[in-house]
């Protein structure tokens, strides 16, 4: 009796031995791949400081992207290799050495604290960057002179890799964006002579293969990063049989529209993970990290760390993802709750998002439960905007879908059109609303109108916490966060109110309009829903935050439509 108990208890100790192996080898590990970015387009802060260094360190990162590369060049940051190593007849020769001086002693700082260092670029060059200016067939003549189907350009680009390394020694890893960063390849349904009939995934493999190849000859532990941005989802998988297998990896935006803070980890990227791996060929996921990010730009401040462990539980669960990639920039000294939230997970992604939020509240002592309500209704505020309606929502606070507080009233619109891209003018009509430039539909409005309101609402009761918090009980920089967190929610709440007003004031014109076009008076319920809007516009309009540029108040607009709401309807808000 005593040795079958004996070999019970042993059955059982061998078995929670097993069972803690098996937990221990399937805990997630952190990701190899930790990159940060110093500075962002808004705010080009871009200090590789003792403060910068260590507060990356700290926060986990392993890696530094030592240019921002925006196409709006904040700061005059390089966006092309030519930017940096001056080529006979592009650009200037002194503005290239004093780019690239910069560049050689930020990476000669961040290999000295001892992190990897990563130049991103876009090649083949497109000059002028004629994209921007949706002209296909410009397009078509501008790829022509950097066709990658013509040996001289790839030979090209083998030598600035080469010099590239010789001027930084200090430089590991690049990433390549073939599309954007003032970057493009020809269209082979185009009229460019060399790139049409040839589909892209025929080039665009041996161009990779060619700089992967000259990458690693001069920096063997090295990796060549490419960013398909702006292909297809179709030329991407066709791509990935033929892509390099060492010192090659990708970086996937966070999905195949863009990185969004809302909606990481689309069909595509989970896809692309699975093709990826079965090459072994590493993918590094592009994320917003930091409270600064492209959706919401000049403001700065307004946390939202909930969403940021959600963004790296999805690629943490995805189980083959080899890193992740701040995608706007960063200021890491400086205190932001979303920044420290993408630390601790990090450093420990097993850590649970309840965990980490409550070690973020801890500095924030008896006032935690408020701050940490305050960030969570800051979480759903931007998770109900209808970021997916167009891509112009992406730069909110710039106004680049044409409303904003102060808005015109002759034509009732939502911009669409972008870039004439492969993946504008197919895979991305599946995730945004609008990708050309069409009369909107009054559902759409609507949809707008009314996720507006949702976020609108939970963005106020956010600002209601956050004033709840006793700021004579706080230190710095505690106490100047919370002050700027709500400035920042107050300045996003105000343009999401402008929206939903613009979208019901447009449905409702249209309503009233097909009542004067029958030859019928407009109802009163109508006219009562279009006073209370109005209302509602005039008094978001007297907020202050943003200065009118010029344009008619909504309160000169409702006192010419009580003059003659005829006239008005047929002549204001448009359709088109």
């Amino acid at each position: 009796m005593m040795m079958k108990k004996i070999i019970i208890l042993l059955l059982i100790t061998n078995f929670i031995a097993l069972m803690g192996s098996c937990v221990r080898d399937t805990a997630p590990k952190p990701f190899d791949f930790r990159i940060a970015i110093i500075g962002n387009p808004a705010n080009p802060d871009i200090r590789y400081d003792e403060a910068q260094m260590t507060a990356l360190k700290e926060l986990g990162f392993n890696t530094i992207q030592l240019n921002i590369a925006w196409g709006a060049r904040p700061a005059d940051e390089p966006l092309n290799l030519e930017d940096i190593l001056y080529v006979p007849g592009v650009g200037d020769e002194a503005t290239a050495h004093k780019r690239l001086t910069i560049i050689k002693e930020r990476a000669r700082i961040a290999k000295q604290r001892g992190f990897r260092t990563l130049f991103h670029f876009g090649a083949p060059r497109v000059s002028p960057p004629l994209y921007k200016i949706l002209r296909p067939d410009l397009i078509d003549i501008a790829t022509e002179t950097y066709s990658i189907q013509k040996k001289e350009i790839i030979d090209l680009y083998v030598n600035l890799l080469k010099r590239l390394k010789q001027e930084i020694p200090e430089l590991d890893d690049i990433q390549l964006y073939t599309f954007d960063q003032e970057a493009w390849i020809a269209n082979e349904f185009g009229d460019g002579p060399l790139g049409r009939d040839i589909p892209l995934h025929e080039r665009i493999p041996a161009f990779l293969s060619a700089l992967t190849t000259a990458w690693a000859e001069v920096s063997p532990n090295g990796m060549l990063w490419w960013e398909p941005w702006e292909m297809s989802a179709g030329q991407i998988y066709a791509c990935i049989p033929q892509l390099p297998t060492k010192n090659f990896g990708m970086f996937l935006h966070s999905n195949i529209a863009e990185v969004q803070l809302t909606r990481p980890v689309d069909v595509w990227f989970r896809n692309m993970v699975i093709l990826l791996a079965e090459r072994n060929i590493p993918v590094t996921g592009e994320l917003f990290m930091s409270s600064a990010h492209q959706e919401i730009d000049s403001l700065q401040r307004l946390a939202t760390p909930r969403l940021i462990g959600e963004e790296i539980d999805a690629m943490v669960h995805l189980g083959t993802v080899s890193g992740i990639k701040e995608y706007y920039g960063m200021i890491p000294d400086i205190y932001d709750p979303n920044i420290i939230m993408a630390g601790l997970k990090i450093k420990n992604p097993s850590m649970s998002n309840k965990d980490a939020l409550q070690r973020l509240s801890k500095p924030f002592g008896k006032n935690g439960a408020a701050v940490l309500e305050a960030w969570e209704l800051s979480s759903q505020g931007m998770a109900l905007f209808p970021w997916d309606a167009t891509w112009h929502f992406s730069q909110l606070i710039q106004v680049q879908a044409g409303i904003g507080v102060f808005h015109t009233w002759d034509a009732a619109h939502i911009r669409g059109e972008v870039a004439p891209s492969p993946s504008w003018w197919s895979t991305r009509r599946s995730l945004f609303m609008l990708t050309e430039e069409l009369t909107p539909n009054p559902w759409l409005l609507e949809d707008v109108e009314l996720r507006c309101a949702a976020a609108s609402a939970k963005l106020l009761k956010a600002v209601d916490c956050f004033r709840q918090v006793d700021l004579s009980d706080l230190n710095e920089p505690y106490t100047s966060y919370v002050t700027a967190n709500i400035s920042d929610l107050l300045k996003m709440e105000q343009i999401v109110t402008a929206i939903r007003c613009y979208c019901r004031e447009s449905n409702l014109a249209f309503l009233m309009r097909k009542y004067v076009q029958q030859g019928e008076a407009i109802p009163d319920n109508l006219i009562r829903r279009f006073e209370a809007i109005m209302a509602i516009d005039i008094a978001n309009q007297a907020k202050g935050y943003v200065a009118n540029p010029g344009l008619p108040t909504a309160a000169e607009m409702l006192e010419l439509f009580r003059k003659d709401p005829i006239q008005w309807v047929t002549t204001r808000l448009i359709f088109r």
